[in-house]
């Protein structure tokens, strides 16, 4: 199975697009997220993520860090360093799915130790897991958010924090899109957008995929175009098995 970022590596060329860290598209600027992470590490990788705990953040496996990386909470806009509900911190310890295959995008899940424990507020909060854990129905619209690019022909990304509702659609579908170059599995999810140039870039990955008020999958990969219906958008998707490594990896219920 070749990587996806070598089978767009002239496109890749010609729009300047960094499958490491893959704003969003066609959406608008959020409104309260207090659950919402940024994770950077200087010169490799600037991803999103989720509060899971005051102490562990969710994100995507594919996010590269290293003992420079800060995880940022309580942020709207980047740039404003002084307001007063962020709080930074390092990375006391990075935990890889065990099964983790870049070349494949299978179980791209992180966990992100911080340093310190997070102070809870108005906005800075932990997301909200659902109760169970099937497949979302297609059709069922869902939100993401982040800081990534919202341009595709544009290679710097949002100051502020964007979001932008997408839709869910059927497994079949999506792994129909992406033959042959990605086999998509069951452990993962997609959305799409008809007549609508919306979706996650680069930047956007590890950031959370909000169904109903609820964490139901993590920012994994996407088409070549951000937000154009070349592509399905791909996440993945919590089940019962990644809440017990969660559980496991954390050490304790959530």
């Amino acid at each position: 199975m070749l990587l996806l970022c070598n089978l767009i590596f002239l496109a890749m060329i010609l729009q300047d697009i960094n499958c490491d860290s893959a704003g969003i598209v066609g959406g608008k600027e959020a409104r309260s997220t207090p659950y919402i992470a940024l994770v950077r590490t200087p010169g490799k990788t600037f991803c999103g993520g989720a509060l899971i705990k005051p102490d562990w953040v969710l994100t995507s496996a594919e996010c590269f860090i290293d003992k420079t990386t800060t995880v940022d909470l309580g942020v709207h806009s980047i740039r404003n360093t002084k307001d007063q509900q962020r709080q930074q911190f390092k990375v006391a310890k990075a935990i890889s799915h065990d099964k983790f295959n870049k070349d494949k995008h299978i179980n791209n899940l992180q966990l992100l130790k911080l340093a310190g424990k997070a102070n809870i507020t108005k906005g800075v909060n932990i997301v909200r897991f659902p109760e169970r854990f099937g497949e979302m129905k297609p059709g069922s619209v869902c939100t993401i958010t982040g800081w990534g690019r919202t341009d595709n022909r544009k290679t710097n990304t949002a100051d502020k924090l964007m979001e932008a509702r997408v839709t869910v659609i059927d497994w079949k579908t999506c792994s129909s899109q992406w033959k042959p170059s990605v086999k998509i599995t069951r452990d993962m999810m997609c959305t799409s957008e008809k007549g609508a140039v919306r979706g996650f870039c680069n930047g956007d990955t590890g950031g959370p995929l909000m169904c109903g008020g609820y964490l139901r999958g993590i920012i994994s990969f996407g088409p070549m175009l951000c937000g154009t219906q070349s592509g399905a958008d791909v996440y993945t998707r919590l089940t019962k098995d990644y809440m017990k490594w969660i559980h496991k990896k954390t050490k304790g219920m959530l």
